[in-house]
């Protein structure tokens, strides 16, 4: 009887237990269209329509594509809004998988010790950059010629060394080639720094950040130089920032101008909605007395990957005696596809001055006064009849009250792309702008085409412009005084995928002058993960 009670056991513990368990693959986006983002994966098993990719980024994961359709290996997807993809960029999939649990000499299959590794944060290196150089030349026939060099860099270093430490940077250096620079003295070198962070991700729910930065969950605040920190709790998130603001004049580092605040906000996500909200407030001042105090508001939400929605909005809680809050800014966009042919987008604006009360006190009193809204709307619509063919149109209004610097701006586009046939790729845009004292209107076209696939494309444009400026004070009547031709062409040779020379030129005739310019550049892209 025992016997056959060991051999039941036995063959109890020799059956394996089938359960379904969550695991997590990775992939990289290959390729950017305007509409669409493509992931590459070893395999789609697991994946689903409308399922929620996440982007790593600086060792934090976060909600950013919709599944809309696949292949074996790949994804095609849409982009939530407030959120920014790159080509190469590493994305994760959450995917149910099968797992054998119970075997009887304590050997797990693959799958299982997969399951059980995939909760560790990623720690893998990658380091991507680019770094470019590049001249404009303008050499007008009746003036003096102009010459700027222009050196850019950007890193993103993720888990340096395979650990929780990331870097990212981008950098900018200019050198003018004034014509005259003893008579006319100027400064001629001008290095700026846009990004130079480091983040450490304590965990998978915690981020650490020290240098410059914008912060994405509160976009409208600009860079801050400092430390920021973030930490998520399920659905809610909160974070704090102490820094400095870089400087109003050089863009630099100014020790005087601290900063503090913090900020919450929660995220929502299901099947068909992902929604994103962030308040905060902010105290910036100069010299230790307050300069300007706020409280800023962000959101995003995005509907079945076809509605996304963005808005900003900030609020300054500090004036002089009596004044009450001021809604300095507010910024509402709404964009929405009917299907892969038809997608419309809209926005609204409104800015006012901001005043920072230390700064500028001399000229607090003169800028209160000055206080009207600067408004903006904007409408654009974009058809695809067919896959070559593209019809684009845009409306935009800036207005102020009293009628003061109002101005219209109305486009539109048609672009064919049959590139690489033999027709190429041929565009033509017609803008027209209206302000109470000039009326501009441009008529381009453009042909490109590419000459050795992957290697070598080129173009041609032809752009007309004509301006016509209000002749009395009133500005009730206009005449036309100038117009412009312009003739150009461009060439982009690349050499193994990661070095790109280009160069343009272009002529330009107003009236009796002939102006000339060139443009060249050279940029090399290295990526640590690029297959060779």
């Amino acid at each position: 009887m025992m016997r056959r009670l060991r051999i039941l056991t036995l063959s109890l513990l020799a059956l394996p237990g089938i359960v379904s368990a969550q695991s997590r693959i990775q992939g990289e986006v290959t390729f950017l269209t305007s509409q669409h983002v493509y992931v590459k994966f070893e395999s789609t098993e697991g994946i689903a329509e409308n399922d929620t990719l996440k982007l790593m980024k600086d060792g934090v994961l976060s909600p950013c594509l919709v599944v809309g359709s696949m292949s074996s290996t790949s994804c095609v997807c849409k982009v939530i809004a407030g959120c920014t993809v790159e080509k190469a960029d590493r994305i994760q999939a959450n995917v149910r998988s099968v797992l054998v649990q119970n075997s009887p000499i304590g050997v797990r299959n693959t799958a299982a010790r997969k399951a059980e590794s995939d909760p560790l944060p990623e720690s893998t290196e990658r380091i991507r950059g680019r770094l470019s150089a590049a001249s404009y030349s303008m050499m007008p026939s009746e003036r003096e010629s102009d010459h700027r060099l222009m050196y850019r860099f950007s890193l993103d270093a993720d888990n340096i060394n395979n650990s929780k430490f990331s870097a990212e940077t981008y950098l900018n250096y200019r050198i003018l080639y004034p014509a005259d620079p003893d008579r006319r003295p100027q400064r001629t070198e001008f290095f700026n720094v846009y990004n130079l962070a480091v983040s450490y991700a304590a965990d998978s729910n915690t981020t650490l950040i020290f240098g410059r930065k914008i912060n994405n969950s509160a976009s409208s605040l600009g860079a801050i130089d400092g430390a920021q920190a973030e930490r998520r709790f399920g659905n809610v998130f909160a974070g704090v920032i102490a820094g400095f603001r870089p400087d109003i004049y050089n863009y630099g580092l100014n020790l005087d101008l601290l900063q503090y605040g913090g900020y919450i906000g929660t995220q929502f996500k299901t099947s068909n909605v992902y929604s994103r909200s962030t308040v905060g407030l902010l105290q910036q001042t100069n010299s230790g007395k307050v300069d300007r105090r706020y409280t800023y508001l962000q959101h995003s939400t995005t509907y079945k990957g076809n509605l996304n929605i963005f808005s900003s909005a900030e609020l300054d809680l500090y004036g002089t005696l009596g004044s009450g809050p001021r809604l300095t800014n507010f910024f509402l966009s709404a964009r929405y596809r009917f299907g892969r042919k038809v997608d419309v987008f809209a926005s609204y604006d409104s800015r006012r001055r901001v005043v920072f009360y230390e700064t500028y006190r001399n000229d607090v009193e003169e800028l209160l006064d000055d206080d009207d809204a600067r408004q903006g709307a904007r409408f654009r619509v974009n058809v695809r009849p067919m896959k070559a063919l593209s019809l684009g149109g845009a409306y935009t209004k800036r207005f102020q009250a009293g009628g003061l610097n109002a101005s219209d701006n109305i486009s539109a586009t048609v672009n064919i792309n049959k590139d690489p046939e033999s027709v190429g790729r041929w565009s033509v845009q017609a803008n027209r702008n209206t302000s109470s004292y000039v009326r501009s209107d441009v008529l381009s076209f453009r042909h490109g085409r590419t000459i050795i696939p992957r290697s070598l494309t080129m173009g041609l444009y032809y752009r007309i412009v004509e301006y016509t400026y209000a002749n009395r004070t009133d500005g009730s009547s206009l005449s036309a005084r100038a117009h412009q031709r312009y003739y150009g062409a461009d060439l982009m040779l690349t050499f193994a995928r990661t070095l790109t020379f280009t160069v343009l030129g272009e002529l330009a005739t107003v009236a009796d002058e002939q102006n000339y310019r060139l443009n060249m550049s050279l940029t090399k892209r290295f990526d640590s993960k690029r297959k060779r």
